[in-house]
């Protein structure tokens, strides 16, 4: 049986219900999703992207803390597709999740939203979607976050796929993840179908790093039992741009819950920094806290 740990601070994520003015649902190309809209009019935005079976609650505490550290800055949050209150593709069911938010959905909701640039921080595969989106459309990411991020299927990811697909009761596991689906069978099944399609293309992601070019800083726990270091080594050998990538000692796969303020003032710290002179380079910074 696949088991799911919150790490420390299991309730870390779950914060007070969202103002009705700030979430919504929105009316996009890809279906209707459900949105945090944080500081709305902007055409420049933070967006969010969780793990493969989070909703907006998974990074509530992420957006809120944004927001005392970038006051009046755009910050999105979103249910990924059948994740949350949002729908489920709009159309027939794709073959590559991942593939299918970083084509459809995010620029869908940018379309819908106004944004014609953003920033991203994202948790596990949802780093693959936002990588792959910048890899198609660089012109429109300025800066990427990866928080213990999942994109290619080593050994381990295909083990703990195999694992999941056995799993018993993985919808109440959600809870303990922050998250909350008005269908978590839909959500296990979206999340699994996108976990088992990387599987049968292992380097899907990875061979499309070469044209990622917006600035990266990967956050890791060095607890992560899900392969993370892996993952980042992977990460390393492919992406060309700059990178640095940090290792948190005491945290697993959720240091964003884990280390929040920790996490949060190095988001802060790479989005703060200018990208127009350090779209080439190559740096490759490791550090240890």
């Amino acid at each position: 049986m696949l088991h799911f740990s919150q790490d420390r601070c299991s309730n870390a994520a779950r914060m007070t219900k969202l103002p009705a003015s700030r979430r919504r649902l929105v009316k996009t190309d890809a279906g209707v999703l459900d949105v945090l809209d944080i500081g709305s009019g902007q055409t420049h935005a933070i967006i969010l992207i969780t793990h493969g079976l989070g909703s907006l609650e998974s990074f509530q505490e992420v957006a809120e803390g944004l927001e005392t550290r970038f006051p009046g800055k755009r910050i999105i949050a979103y249910s990924r597709p059948g994740r949350g209150r949002s729908e489920g593709p709009n159309r027939l069911e794709p073959a590559d999740y991942l593939s299918f938010e970083a084509c459809l959905t995010i620029p869908a909701i940018m379309r819908a939203l106004g944004l014609v640039s953003a920033d991203f921080v994202a948790h596990s595969d949802g780093a693959a979607v936002a990588m792959l989106f910048a890899c198609m459309t660089p012109w429109m990411v300025n800066r990427i976050v990866a928080i213990a991020p999942q994109v290619c299927a080593d050994p381990q990811y295909v083990a703990s796929t195999a694992a999941l697909r056995a799993a018993q009761n993985l919808p109440e596991a959600l809870e303990r993840l922050g998250a909350t689906h008005l269908d978590p069978a839909l959500a296990v099944h979206y999340w699994t179908m996108a976990r088992l399609a990387l599987c049968a293309n292992p380097d899907y992601v990875l061979d499309r790093l070469q044209k990622l070019n917006a600035p990266l800083l990967l956050i890791q726990g060095l607890k992560d039992d899900l392969g993370a270091p892996q993952q980042m080594s992977a990460i390393s050998a492919r992406v060309p741009g700059q990178m640095n990538w940090v290792i948190l000692r005491q945290d697993g796969h959720y240091p964003q819950h884990d280390s929040t303020d920790v996490v949060l003032d190095m988001i802060s710290g790479h989005l703060k920094q200018p990208v127009a002179n350090i779209r080439t380079e190559r740096l490759l910074a490791h550090a240890a806290i």
